[in-house]
């Protein structure tokens, strides 16, 4: 009879130690919203065009060592000699 006891408080003890796991992971899982004003974006413009100014000068430097190590002309090279047979 004890044992039977026993068992049947361990397995609602364990119960309740799950669904309160499964609750804190639901909660956790949605991320916050950032309190803003009337009229305010939650998006950082300015960020952003640092961001973008960033790596479009990254990317273009990736693309030149690329075609350095093939043994090609630079992207400003290249257009600026297209240039010069256009005119």
């Amino acid at each position: 009879m004890r044992r039977r006891l026993a068992a049947v408080v361990f397995g609602v003890v364990m119960g309740v130690l799950v669904l309160v796991l499964v609750v804190m992971i639901i909660s956790m899982a949605k991320p916050s919203q950032p309190r803003l004003r009337v009229g305010q974006s939650p998006r950082d413009h300015g960020a952003e065009a640092w961001i973008e100014d960033n790596d479009i000068d990254e990317m273009i430097e990736a693309r030149n060592e690329r075609r350095r190590r093939l043994g090609w002309a630079e992207i400003g090279d290249e257009l600026e000699r297209d240039l010069r047979r256009s005119l």
